[in-house]
């Protein structure tokens, strides 16, 4: 969004300064419209493509810097160049610990009994790495992994909309401590899944696969979404944007709006404070940056892929 600013003439406040970039995500560039991108087929953490490719790395870059010479904008372009994967199926990455087979419930005491044991099975791999790397980026809520279940029931009891009285020694209040909360666990899960001795790291888009659509705790970032989202709809609808609008400004698939408005004005859970924090956005001209934050937009509406297991009577 800054190069839109950066290639503004002079008089209008910019710098005159053509940009570039490399895009991931062809949705989001797409709807951000920046003046000249290229869009390129690796997955998140590989702009420039596979590792010990430099032949690649350096091709991708030359493409980059050549749209320069485009002279219209915006100007989305697609990488042309093409990558053989480098991981076999037979050498594919696998999660160190395999999760009891069980569909998260409606029930508050049931849904926490699995996130518990999500953590205790993950604990031991997440202190390996912690010992073999010597540090962690766990702790931006104020608080170690030893409270990553603690913050899990403050995920999922805002999800479901029940009132939570958050522990002291977390330095940010709600409902911005979401945030910082997703991080950690996030955090927390990828280095004990990382963490198998003499395994093949996983590449990004393993990792987020295995985080959403094969974890409780996944299925509750799906959740704190969706409630975000009903309240970034509600101040949207109160400003009169028709439903093409609202999936435009939220970055939606179009028919999304009129989808989710069926439920939303019912919807009890949405309370003051989340509609306050959604209309400061709107005003700022952010709405939906805080919803987006949960979900990478790779993931956003694959809710459905996670597996359906019935829970034995």
């Amino acid at each position: 969004m800054l190069s839109q600013y950066i290639e503004r003439p002079p008089e209008e406040g910019g710098a005159g300064i053509s940009t570039v970039q490399v895009s991931l995500i062809r949705p989001v560039t797409e709807a951000v419209r920046p003046p000249r991108a290229l869009w390129v087929p690796f997955p998140l953490g590989r702009p420039f493509g596979p590792p010990n490719h430099p032949d690649i790395q350096l091709d991708v870059l030359k493409e980059t810097l050549r749209l320069v010479e485009q002279p219209g904008a915006p100007a989305l372009i697609d990488y042309l160049g093409t990558a053989e994967d480098e991981i076999r199926p037979e050498d594919g990455w696998s999660c160190p610990v395999t999760f009891p087979g069980t569909q998260p419930e409606t029930e508050s005491e049931a849904l926490k009994a699995q996130l518990h044991t999500e953590v205790q099975l993950l604990r031991p791999w997440f202190d390996e790495g912690l010992r073999r790397r010597g540090r962690t980026t766990v702790g931006i809520t104020g608080k170690s992994a030893e409270s990553i279940g603690e913050m899990l029931e403050i995920m999922a009891s805002f999800a479901r909309g029940v009132e939570i009285a958050v522990p002291n020694g977390y330095k940010q209040p709600m409902p911005g401590l979401l945030r910082y909360l997703a991080a950690d666990i996030r955090a927390f899960y990828g280095e004990a899944a990382t963490s198998k001795p003499e395994a093949k790291l996983p590449d990004p888009e393993d990792l987020e696969h295995w985080f959403f659509l094969e974890t409780v705790a996944g299925d509750v970032f799906y959740g704190v979404r969706e409630r975000l989202l009903r309240a970034d709809l509600l101040v949207l609808m109160a400003h009169a944007l028709d439903d093409d609008e609202i999936d435009h400004r939220l970055v939606l698939n179009l028919g999304s709006a009129a989808d989710l408005t069926r439920n939303t004005l019912n919807e009890p859970a949405i309370t003051r404070e989340l509609l306050q924090e959604s209309a400061k956005a709107y005003h700022a001209g952010l709405i939906g940056r805080f919803t987006r934050s949960f979900i990478p937009i790779s993931m956003r509406d694959r809710r459905h892929e996670r597996p359906k297991i019935t829970a034995a009577p």
